[in-house]
């Protein structure tokens, strides 16, 4: 993502009240303390209908005005899996396919909305390649992500495009097991749209601390590294093995394999 802006993006609505089913008094003392921190951007936030459960317009106003937004897809995308594996822009249940698009759909409708009213506040979608699960057919779901491609990159975005990197479906043990990073690659060439590297995910796929680094040069080395996003995962303790958690950093959790 290009700017010149300081501050981080976090992605903070796991730790949010709303998430766990609180009340809406914690959830605005919540964003109320989060506003006063230092070296904040902005926020990664999930879109499912809205970008908050209380509503769009909520989190704007319980938000510093010159803070922008990453909206990604992953919650979503994944609650969708939860009911149908075949929900996803990789998927060769076309049928689900298709019903993901139409999601994206929704995404680009409403992050239009947004920067209508406020230009620029938001800046980037993560969008995630999710294939059909049980299916590891790795060109089948290659092809399904380039026709998702194809139809999604027709509209009008307001925003840049960002694929943030899952663990992969060819991975030892994968947790979200989507399109492995090379095929990715492939698939976006010919698009304007770059690589979030997550550090967890990738870690996870390869079950050890070195892939991450192989990730961001694979992607630099094609010209498609957008952004890194910083977010954990251990082999032992409360946050399990290889887990995709969101384990904290290492002064926070002895376990954790993002040290200093």
């Amino acid at each position: 993502m290009n700017s010149n802006n300081t501050g981080y993006i976090i992605g903070a609505y796991p730790c949010a009240p709303s998430f766990h089913q609180k009340s809406e008094e914690e959830e605005t003392e919540f964003w109320r303390q989060l506003s006063a921190t230092p070296n904040i951007r902005g926020l990664e936030q999930p879109c499912l209908e809205h970008l908050h459960p209380l509503g769009d317009e909520w989190l704007l106003r319980h938000t510093p005005g010159h803070w922008q937004i990453v909206v990604t897809a992953i919650m979503e995308t994944t609650r969708r899996r939860g009911e149908n594996g075949g929900f996803g822009l990789a998927s060769s249940d076309e049928e689900q396919r298709k019903a993901c698009v139409e999601y994206y759909r929704h995404l680009q409708q409403k992050i239009a909305k947004i920067n209508d009213k406020t230009a620029g506040k938001v800046i980037a979608l993560e969008l995630h390649a999710a294939p059909l699960a049980g299916n590891a057919n790795v060109d089948q779901a290659t092809d399904a992500f380039a026709r998702s491609l194809k139809e999604i990159t027709r509209w009008d975005w307001s925003c840049e495009l960002v694929l943030e990197h899952c663990d992969a479906m060819t991975g030892t043990a994968p947790r979200k097991g989507f399109l492995p990073l090379e095929n990715v690659l492939e698939a976006i060439a010919d698009y304007d749209i770059s690589i979030c590297i997550n550090w967890a995910r990738s870690a996870i796929e390869g079950q050890n601390s070195r892939l991450p680094l192989t990730h961001v040069h694979q992607a630099k080395r094609a010209g498609k590294l957008g952004a890194l996003m910083f977010s954990g995962t251990t082999q032992s303790g409360e946050y399990g093995e290889w887990q995709d958690l969101h384990a904290p950093f290492s002064p926070f959790c002895s376990q954790s394999l993002m040290t200093e």
